[in-house]
């Protein structure tokens, strides 16, 4: 019965398009968001404080980029005179340790208008790989907006911790009013939009490159050097000429004596 359930929730899963081990997958990352004039916040100081964020990887099945349920948004009334607008956004990618041109850590910028008036408002921030399911990162705080102002832009620092595989993702922002009951503007972040691919990946598939340690083996050589002394060898001669010149006069003077008249 087990391996019956095994599979039949894996051909479930592949019906939907979705990989079993990316289901089974946990998605961690940490963000930080500020308005991008507040020179008062470090962005990259506030992200080492925040806590992470951790979440299973949606299915196609679980839509979290889908509207709220209205109960949520129960006695907050709606303001049929507004019109927002996400006027502006981008991505940019931060961190790269291994070189590969995959980043683990993006900023996320975007400038929210209205027509009228001014509004508090709020941001949930999605990735998709590849053409797959949104996932939700990231919920701003509540910050002010005024008309077209663009002072009054947001931008959000994240680094991904786990479960972000290699690929081409998308980013998705939506915005929510505290005068309406749902989601008043959204804008999808991919090459369509801004020209360029958002590569990225988790931090520990973005591994620090090292290069191996080469070991070198030096050989020493020792010379033996043999000395050939000119002097040497003439003295060497002058010793052997001496001694034949002694024999010679030692036996000389025996080869000219008389010869014993006993021996005639």
């Amino acid at each position: 019965m087990k391996v019956s359930a095994v599979i039949l929730v894996s051909g479930l899963l592949l019906g939907l398009g979705v990989d079993a081990s990316a289901a089974d997958s946990v998605l961690s990352s940490r963000s930080a968001g500020k308005p991008l004039q507040d020179e008062s916040v470090d962005l990259s100081r506030e992200l080492g404080r925040s806590e992470a964020l951790t979440r299973s990887n949606p299915t196609v099945a679980e839509d979290y980029a889908s509207h709220q349920p209205a109960q949520r948004f129960a006695g907050v009334a709606n303001r049929y005179d507004q019109v927002f607008e996400i006027y502006s956004a981008d991505v940019q990618l931060l961190a790269d340790l291994d070189g590969d041109g995959f980043h683990h850590a993006i900023r996320v910028f975007f400038d929210v208008d209205v027509d009228y008036d001014g509004a508090t408002v709020y941001a949930k921030l999605y990735l998709s790989r590849d053409g797959g399911p949104w996932s939700q990162y990231f919920t701003t705080d509540l910050f002010s907006i005024f008309t077209d102002d663009v002072a009054d832009a947001y931008e959000v620092e994240t680094e991904l911790l786990e479960g972000y595989m290699t690929g081409y993702y998308a980013v998705l922002v939506e915005i929510y009013s505290l005068d309406h009951a749902y989601m008043v503007s959204s804008e999808v972040l991919d090459y369509h939009r801004l020209g360029r691919d958002i590569m990225i990946e988790d931090l520990g598939r973005d591994e620090p490159f090292v290069e191996p340690e080469v070991e070198v083996y030096e050989e020493y050589y020792e010379e033996e050097t043999y000395y050939s002394s000119g002097a040497g060898s003439l003295a060497s001669l002058l010793l052997v000429f001496l001694t034949l010149q002694v024999v010679i006069a030692a036996r000389g003077p025996l080869a000219l004596s008389p010869r014993n008249e006993s021996e005639n």
